[in-house]
């Protein structure tokens, strides 16, 4: 596990920790729920009225048929709670996720039954603060066999997402109900700013609050911080102190480059800023440019610095990160928690989000 590092990171409203549902939550829903498919209505009338027939005529053969139509809705009940039972799931999300660009989500579910394979199920995955209409299915989930599929999303919004569970969900066998019940899945991850290239945004709507500098980088060999050593590196640059303190990293010191170019970008989100009309959408334009300068910085060698305003109270988020390792994505990650956070307007907000 890489050491933590000792600069700032914006947080504002995203960092609040989800509680996990109590024990009163669990008790009170249902373990299994179940409703009526447009087949399963007509049958189930159709049941009633052999019945009803049955009981005024007395006839032994509408007596079979009422049992026989009975024993179908039992052993659909029965069934689907098999194919139902002994399933758990596990969620892989992407490395990097972008606002506005399509994401590939993966759900790997694992048969433990020893004898009993599951049938049509259906996972719905459920996300906080979002609805979404995309589902995996499987055909069939042999006994004690794992099973992967996946779905395609858009994620609106930059920030940080949270997805709370599944919904799982059956017909099996003959269609009549569907039968479904919730998993708890906790998992979340960051979703970047979409880089914007400079020449794809026109000057006249380019904000003039932030700025942008470069210059030499001072000093020779300074330590820029502390990570993970990967395959292939040379032990010059362990840090043993810190390697002890970490239980299955060893912790080496990242250096800066000698006479590396240095680019500064300050992006003013105070106070004052965002009481100007129109600050929310020009803000995202701008951080979308900003993601895209630092990429390209970053990849051309250069080691990048990153200065804001970390939520309303006046504090600064600063961020220095060198052209090696994973410095895209740490420049990126700021980017995506900077405060203020966006917000779907009211009509998309209850809407579904439409994939293409």
């Amino acid at each position: 596990m890489a050491a933590p590092s000792a600069t700032a990171t914006p947080s504002g409203r995203d960092d609040r920790p989800r509680p996990a549902p109590n024990w009163r939550t669990r008790l009170t829903r249902p373990p299994r729920r179940l409703r009526f498919t447009r087949e399963g209505k007509f049958f189930t009338f159709v049941t009633f009225g052999v019945g009803v027939a049955a009981i005024n005529t007395g006839n032994n053969l509408l007596y079979l048929v009422l049992g026989l139509m009975l024993s179908l809705i039992v052993l659909s009940g029965v069934l689907s709670e098999v194919a139902l039972r002994g399933l758990t799931f596990k969620r892989r999300l992407p490395r990097r996720a972008f606002a506005g660009t399509s994401l590939l989500v993966e759900i790997e579910v694992h048969n433990n039954k020893k004898w009993a394979p599951s049938y049509s199920v259906e996972v719905e995955d459920r996300i906080e603060h979002r609805v979404t209409d995309k589902r995996c299915y499987f055909l069939k989930v042999s006994a004690g066999a794992r099973q992967t599929a996946a779905y395609r999303r858009v994620a609106p919004l930059r920030g940080r997402e949270r997805y709370v569970g599944l919904r799982v969900a059956t017909r099996f066998p003959f269609g009549l109900f569907e039968k479904w019940r919730e998993v708890d899945l906790e998992d979340e991850h960051v979703v970047f700013p979409s880089p914007l290239a400079q020449s794809e945004v026109p000057r006249a709507r380019a904000m003039d609050r932030g700025g942008a500098s470069s210059k030499k980088e001072r000093g020779r060999g300074d330590v820029d911080g502390l990570r993970e050593l990967r395959d292939g590196e040379s032990a010059r640059e362990v840090d043993w102190k810190k390697t002890a303190q970490s239980v299955h990293a060893v912790i080496v010191r990242e250096r800066a480059s000698e006479g590396a170019k240095v680019v500064q970008i300050d992006l003013r989100n105070g106070p004052a800023e965002r009481e100007r009309p129109g600050f929310s959408g020009l803000f995202e334009e701008e951080l979308r440019r900003v993601a895209w300068r630092s990429s390209h910085a970053l990849e051309n060698g250069a080691v990048l610095e990153l200065r804001a305003q970390d939520g309303g109270n006046g504090r600064q988020a600063f961020l220095r990160v060198t052209p090696s390792g994973d410095g895209v994505e740490r420049a990126l990650r700021f980017l995506a928690l900077l405060p203020p956070a966006p917000a779907l307007s009211e009509p998309d907000a209850t809407t579904k989000v439409k994939v293409k």
